[in-house]
């Protein structure tokens, strides 16, 4: 495992948004969503699908266009798998960013590729 390898891997990630079939390439099965306080076990690739398109269904009404990493934070767990930290902005079509978060993702590697094992979304704590 090397940062530039999960660096590629985020760049090739990005580059399959806004399209949801493409998106889970990046992912494992099973793949695992922590967000909104709640876990969401997606066991297979239709799942993990149908997950991604009501993601892209909730940001695209919030008029997202595409997104940018402000920064990438990795380190390898062994042999096989890497845990990495990600600043997303999500931006509009003029490029103007409609706001920030931070995932991180336990990856693994299979079949000679990173994929997303458990995504987890950084929610502040609620007041």
């Amino acid at each position: 495992m090397n940062d530039q390898s999960l660096a590629a891997f985020f760049d090739d990630y990005l580059a399959a948004w806004p399209d949801a079939g493409k998106v889970v390439d990046c992912y494992a099965e099973p793949f695992t969503a922590a967000r909104g306080g709640r876990l969401q076990l997606n066991p297979i690739r239709p799942d993990t699908q149908k997950f991604f398109e009501r993601v892209l269904e909730a940001y695209r009404s919030r008029g997202f266009a595409s997104a940018r990493i402000l920064r990438l934070e990795s380190m390898p767990l062994g042999a096989h798998s890497a845990f990495a930290t990600v600043a997303w902005a999500y931006l509009d079509e003029a490029g103007n960013t409609l706001w920030e978060w931070t995932f991180s993702y336990n990856l693994y590697m299979i079949d000679g590729r990173w994929q997303i094992v458990l995504q987890t979304l950084h929610e502040p704590p609620s007041p």
